[in-house]
């Protein structure tokens, strides 16, 4: 069965290649979020080329944001799927927010330790250099200054 499409919705259909553009991700990403369930073409040409509707540009604004937030595919899938049928899972939402704040708290707080380390150096206090816990940043900053050298060459 064929999709019928009239001439203004064909003509507010995305190619791979400019919704990839307009929405600033991969290829990749667009398929892995296909496969996942999170987007899906509205059409493909004759040729079977992917086309996709305008709001999907902003459907993957939100999964982005959603993943910078700490969610994760199968938790976005659930979010979404709760606005799309339009019944909202409170208990669910809340514990998935929970969740995510606690895994924001522990980033915060192994930044806070590397920080701890990192920014006496940045004024020049050496002293931070030597203690055995340190030697990451040593191996860090050695890095940095090798990469910067490859680059320069």
């Amino acid at each position: 069965m064929k999709t019928v499409i009239n001439v203004n919705t064909f003509k507010s259909m995305q190619t791979t290649s400019a919704l990839c553009k307009a929405a600033n991700v991969t290829r990749g990403q667009l398929r892995l979020y296909e496969a996942a369930g999170l987007i899906a073409p509205q059409s493909r040409t004759e040729a079977g080329y992917r086309q996709y509707g305008s709001d999907t540009q902003d459907r993957l604004k939100v999964i982005m944001h959603l993943k910078e937030l700490g969610f994760t595919l199968a938790e976005i899938a659930l979010l979404l799927s709760d606005r799309d049928y339009g019944e909202i899972d409170e208990p669910a939402i809340q514990r998935l927010a929970g969740e995510v704040l606690s895994k924001i708290d522990e980033r915060i707080a192994g930044l806070q330790v590397i920080r701890g380390y990192v920014a006496p150096v940045a004024v020049g206090d050496m002293g931070a250099l030597e203690d055995e816990d340190c030697n990451f940043v040593i191996d860090f900053m050695t890095a940095l200054s090798a990469d910067k050298s490859k680059r320069r060459a």
